[in-house]
């Protein structure tokens, strides 16, 4: 089997959330494409979220790889399927198609789990060369009618030996090529978290143990991106997770002049107890993090297996602050300790604090996480629909209120969060960007109620 045109798709969400702000790829495809381009291949990356896939590529192409997260998968499965129908190989990866590999080979001819940088070349290799896929550690794929599944590489990938992604290859979405909005560029120097949050699947794709890009490779990455973009939004799962090395590699950025324009980060809040840590980030050009708060219920936390307390959480807030970091606070609501009240005093926290912008997110097991587990063998998952598995909507039984009134309450408390009081406020003294991601905020729930309405799936948000 010959590989000259191979196409990439990431599928688009069901439906628009907070983050539709700004349209990034994850950056799985990219890597891959690039990997592929080295060998002659002509490569096509298309991101659904930013423009409509023409089926005439599929049709043309001689392999379709699709990448799916749980929410995207009902999507995924489509293209496949119709990909298929049509002639054209398919091959899926991703963090749902990892955990649900039987689920995922049902609609493809090869499945890819876990990390794929260090496989990639073997699965092509496999392909062109029809040598047996048992050669090609973590693929899944059908033999005599029987499921197989290969061991993954027991080693973990390299990051100094991932290829920096060309981002050309993005199907052009304009004059420019692929917009990347507001000219914010996707680039990850770590992978794996030391937390094991029950409702998080990041562990169990990456591991817990924090591998890192060397500072070289990092600053390699930023200096080919120069003249290309005035921002950059780090994809680590915890860019200060472990803070010599997020000291280490910005005071390398710093000394050595590297391309590096305001940046953002998600972090969690053990790094705003390090005060040389927020000087460093606050000098190197730090404009926001994105904080996983989660809950302000000491049980809720605990049922989390967040080590953190509400006084960590309000310091984590007010230290930022003070250090001119933005802060949008993410909080995980639907905990078996949480009731009705526990949501609304969550809002009410919220405005207390006057975070910049927040998202308040359904509690939500995704494959592969302990949540999904723990719920399963109860019996209190109620639905496997999984475009329902985007954090806005409740899939589950939770133990003091109706599935309807966790999403209800959670997306009203939200809306209220967002009032046009508030916003009216924030314009009125002069907070021009706090205004617009605001006002952005609330045009994406009211979107989301007009959507939820019509389906007959929940009533007006009151606001």
């Amino acid at each position: 089997m010959k590989i000259r045109k191979l196409l990439m798709v990431e599928p688009k969400a069901p439906c628009k959330h907070f983050f539709s702000i700004v349209r990034l790829p994850r950056l799985g495809l990219p890597i891959l494409g690039t990997l592929a381009s080295r060998r002659g291949i002509d490569v096509r990356v298309v991101i659904e979220e930013a423009g409509e896939l023409s089926f005439d590529q599929v049709v043309a192409a001689d392999l379709l790889c699709i990448s799916t997260i749980t929410s995207t998968a009902p999507g995924a499965y489509r293209l496949a399927d119709r990909a298929r129908a049509a002639g054209t190989p398919v091959v899926i990866g991703g963090p749902h198609a990892t955990f649900l590999p039987d689920e995922a080979l049902a609609h493809a001819d090869w499945v890819m789990r876990g990390e794929t940088e260090h496989v990639f070349g073997q699965f092509l290799d496999m392909l062109e060369q029809h040598t047996d896929p048992v050669q090609v550690p973590g693929l899944s794929y059908r033999r005599d009618g029987q499921t197989v599944h290969n061991p993954k590489k027991s080693e973990a990938v390299d990051l100094d030996r991932v290829p920096i992604p060309d981002f050309s290859l993005l199907a052009k979405q304009g004059k420019k090529g692929f917009d990347f909005d507001r000219g914010v560029i996707p680039i990850q120097t770590s992978r794996g978290c030391p937390h094991e949050c029950s409702f998080c699947s990041v562990t169990p794709m990456f591991g817990r143990k924090l591998r890192f890009a060397s500072n070289e490779h990092v600053a390699e990455e930023l200096e080919r991106r120069r003249g290309h973009g005035n921002g950059v939004f780090f994809y680590d799962d915890n860019f200060c997770g472990s803070p010599a090395r997020a000291k280490s590699l910005l005071d390398h950025l710093l000394t050595k002049n590297i391309f590096l324009p305001p940046w953002l980060a998600q972090v969690s809040v053990r790094a705003a107890k390090d005060l040389e840590m927020l000087k460093l980030m606050k000098r190197s050009g730090c404009r926001t993090v994105f904080v996983g708060l989660e809950s302000i219920n000491p049980e809720a936390l605990s049922q989390y297996h967040k080590r953190q307390t509400l006084d960590d959480i309000r310091l984590a807030i007010r230290r930022f602050k003070e250090h001119g970091i933005w802060v949008h606070g993410m909080f995980v609501l639907g905990a078996d300790s949480d009731g009705l009240d526990s949501i609304q005093a969550t809002r009410r926290f919220a405005e207390e604090e006057d975070i910049e912008t927040i998202q308040f997110s359904v509690l939500t097991p995704l494959p592969g996480s302990q949540l999904m587990k723990e719920l399963d063998s109860q019996g209190r998952l109620i639905s496997r629909d999984w475009s329902l598995y985007d954090v806005q909507h409740a899939v589950f039984q939770p133990a003091r209120m109706s599935a309807y009134q966790l999403t209800h309450e959670t997306m009203k408390s939200m809306a209220r969060y967002y009032s046009i009081s508030r916003i009216i406020k924030i314009a009125l003294r002069g907070k021009i960007m706090k205004f617009v991601f605001n006002f952005y905020a609330r045009r994406q729930i009211k979107r989301w109620q007009k959507e939820h309405r019509r389906r007959g799936q929940t009533p007006a948000l009151d606001t």
